[in-house]
């Protein structure tokens, strides 16, 4: 199991293989055990990603 806080550094890969920073905003796990993360890019806008496709930086 991944395990992220709000607030920590965590990089993903974008469609176009190109890195991506940003900072944990919330987690969210679903009834099914799923997490998703909300993540504040560095260079603007949050996107939502699933645990399992986000590192920590």
């Amino acid at each position: 199991m991944y395990v992220f806080n709000a607030g920590s550094r965590v990089s993903f890969y974008d469609l176009t293989g190109r890195l991506v920073n940003g900072t944990v905003q919330s987690i969210i796990r679903n009834s099914d055990g799923a997490e998703l993360i909300l993540i504040k890019r560095d260079y603007g806008g949050t996107v939502t990603l699933p645990s399992t496709s986000v590192f920590q930086a």
